[in-house]
């Protein structure tokens, strides 16, 4: 009976992908984001949408960035087609717009798109990817589309996979594709549950057609077991392989696995994290020898600081390089440096407007106040910190320094640092909305790159800490330590047009 239901839903998936006139018309919203053709910035986004889920792929010269396209509140019913960007520089972008679009009818199981994977294999690309609509069964489903351009697809309806007897159709996506030279054969990961825990199954493929179901690759050992673990990658990279998945919750971050072995067994680090909370869905991949991570940075509703957490954003890439140990340090990719020293922009040392002190309920600062910052730039500097560590403030209100907001906090006794949306003066009693593990010393080097209301922090040339700050343009802000410590920072910021 289930085999006859299986084949059932897939004669139903087949006939409705076949119904080309169903999507072949684009909704008003993506024909006007056709219409923009380059995107410049650090952390793009095509105006009028936001970027979901980045799928990178590097060939020849060129990371093309396959992404879910969030489009708020649009004419259409369906959502999320698969877009592209490409970039040789990742500052350059070429928009190609939508090359993946959904199905915009409420029966079909490809209403929604969630994420996938590309590769290409000879001359063909393929995009194996989620379908997903809550009003059929199964709700999500592993779909298969081939390109030889990567910009015009066609869909094979007939190699979709339906989940198994032992997953939950609700979720079963985010398949991702990789070549074992090891067996011979690929490996498709997919993020599913199984018995209430949310695992990584895999299946296994000679052709790219006919994939067997092997059975949970790797279960969940985060601190939610019931938690889904999305949008895994696997790579091999500096003679060991690496696994990496974004914890769906509670603390959502980007973390990774380390094996000898594609089958593993996989070794969790005391630091596993490959940014904080504000980097999501970060996904792998190679350019020659070297390793890249994209994923993206969430906007907040009402473009508030106090708003919800949105899904999607801006993109966000991190280069990563392997210590002696397998430890990744997350650091600036080596285009993105050249870049900005290509880019002609006034550099210019920043020095402080004011000093002030002001005692709070956790103790006495003393805070040097910077004037505000250009829309876009680059900081570089560093900090001693003598004592406890240092708070850095941003949207500072310089009669009243203890209702800044966002506030960073680099805390030497915990070696972590913090993001808090708190107010400065109440900051002690605040909950955190993301963190990272990073041991402190006596000086803290850092590189700041900022847009807006994005800024990632990279600290030390070892770790990312990705942050969205809405209340940071055209207001002041500042560096605070402990009253009784001289506070030495040294900062120089390059404006960028």
């Amino acid at each position: 009976m289930k085999k006859i239901l299986s084949h059932i839903l897939l004669v139903a998936l087949s006939s409705c992908v076949f119904n080309h006139a169903v999507y072949a018309q684009m909704g008003k919203e993506t024909l006007e984001n056709k219409k923009i053709t380059a995107v410049k910035s650090f952390f793009p986004r095509v105006d009028g949408s936001f970027i979901g889920d980045p799928m990178p792929v590097y060939e020849q010269g060129e990371f093309n960035v396959f992404y879910l396209n969030d489009i708020r509140g649009g004419s259409d019913l369906g959502v999320h087609a698969f877009h592209l960007l490409s970039s040789r520089d990742l500052y350059d972008y070429k928009n190609h717009s939508e090359v993946i679009p959904y199905i915009n009818d409420i029966d079909n199981p490809e209403l929604l798109l969630g994420t996938g994977s590309v590769i290409k294999v000879g001359d063909t690309w393929h995009a194996w990817y989620t379908a997903h609509n809550q009003n059929v069964f199964p709700v999500e489903s592993v779909m298969h589309a081939t390109s030889k351009d990567k910009l015009n697809w066609t869909k094979h309806p007939e190699d979709t996979i339906l989940p198994g007897k032992n997953y939950r159709g609700n979720d079963f996506r985010d398949p991702h594709v990789v070549w074992i030279p090891e067996r011979q054969e690929y490996w498709m990961l997919i993020t599913t549950r199984s018995n209430g825990r949310g695992v990584i199954a895999y299946y296994s493929s000679k052709d790219l057609k006919n994939w067997q179901d092997k059975g949970i690759f790797f279960d969940n050992d985060t601190v939610a077991p019931d938690s889904n673990l999305e949008c895994p990658t696997l790579v091999y990279f500096n003679g060991r392989w690496y696994l990496t998945f974004s914890d769906q919750w509670p603390l959502r971050l980007t973390q990774y696995r380390v094996a000898d072995k594609p089958e593993g067994p996989w070794h969790k680090l005391d630091d596993f994290a490959v940014d904080s909370a504000g980097f999501y869905a970060g996904k792998m991949t190679l350019k020659d020898d070297r390793l890249f991570m994209f994923g993206w940075v969430p906007t907040k509703s009402g473009n508030s600081d106090k708003g919800n957490i949105d899904w999607a954003g801006n993109l966000v890439v991190h280069e990563l390089v392997a210590e002696k140990n397998g430890q990744l340090r997350s650091v600036i990719p080596q285009e993105t440096e050249n870049k900005i020293a290509e880019i002609q922009g006034n550099t210019r040392t920043l020095t402080s407007i004011k000093t002030v002190e002001n005692n709070f309920s956790f103790g006495r600062l003393k805070s040097d106040i910077y004037a505000p910052l250009p829309d876009k730039g680059v900081i570089t500097g560093s900090v001693t910190l003598p004592s406890d560590g240092m708070i850095m403030s941003f949207g500072v209100n310089a009669n009243n320094i203890g209702m800044a907001y966002p506030n960073i906090v680099f805390n030497k006794k915990k070696n972590k640092i913090y993001f808090f949306n708190g107010e400065l003066k109440d900051i002690n009693k605040a909950k955190a909305e993301s963190w990272i593990d990073m041991s402190l010393g006596e000086k803290v080097d850092l590189k700041i790159i900022y847009e807006n209301s994005i800024a990632v922090f990279y600290i030390d040339n070892r770790k990312a800490f990705t942050t969205r700050m809405y209340s940071m343009p055209a207001k002041p802000w500042s560096i605070s330590l402990p009253a009784a410590d001289n506070i030495q920072a040294i900062f120089t910021l390059k404006q960028m047009p």
